[in-house]
């Protein structure tokens, strides 16, 4: 039976982090609007004529997504060096990666995600408007 690709476009979540980049104001702990866009790949289930009903594949993004959403991320490498006071929530998201850029962040859901599914999945997460990280998590073979 012939595989088929379902997506769902356009889940957002804000977050802020700071990169080691080329740019100096990036170094700045800023935060961004982050998009992104999931596509799986399966076979027609015949009894449901779906590879997996959308709400269910929402429904699992969502609950991934919320471990970002409004945090602070932070690579693992700088996670003990992090302190933040003020009158504000102190929400961090320590993910697994040397640095907490979009090309890291994008592997950290991107796996979330897969462990959900059990399937490749394809993500494309933009930082902001235009910038994007495209890329497919999957089993190593």
């Amino acid at each position: 039976m012939q595989t088929v690709k379902i997506g769902v476009e356009g889940f957002t979540f804000d977050s802020a982090h700071y990169t080691k980049g080329t740019s100096e104001k990036c170094l700045n702990l800023h935060g961004h609007t982050f998009r992104l866009n999931v596509e799986i790949e399966g076979k027609i289930d015949p009894d449901t004529g779906m590879v997996m009903d959308f709400a269910l594949l929402k429904k699992a993004v969502k609950e991934v997504l919320a471990e970002y959403d409004h945090k602070m991320l932070v690579s693992e490498r700088d996670a003990d060096d992090i302190s933040l006071s003020g009158p504000f929530r102190k929400n961090v998201k320590v993910i697994n990666y040397p640095e907490a850029t979009t090309e890291y962040l994008a592997l950290d859901i991107a796996g979330k995600l897969y462990e959900k599914f059990n399937t490749a999945v394809k993500i494309k997460l933009f930082e902001g408007n235009r910038n994007y990280v495209s890329l497919t998590y999957k089993k190593e073979e």
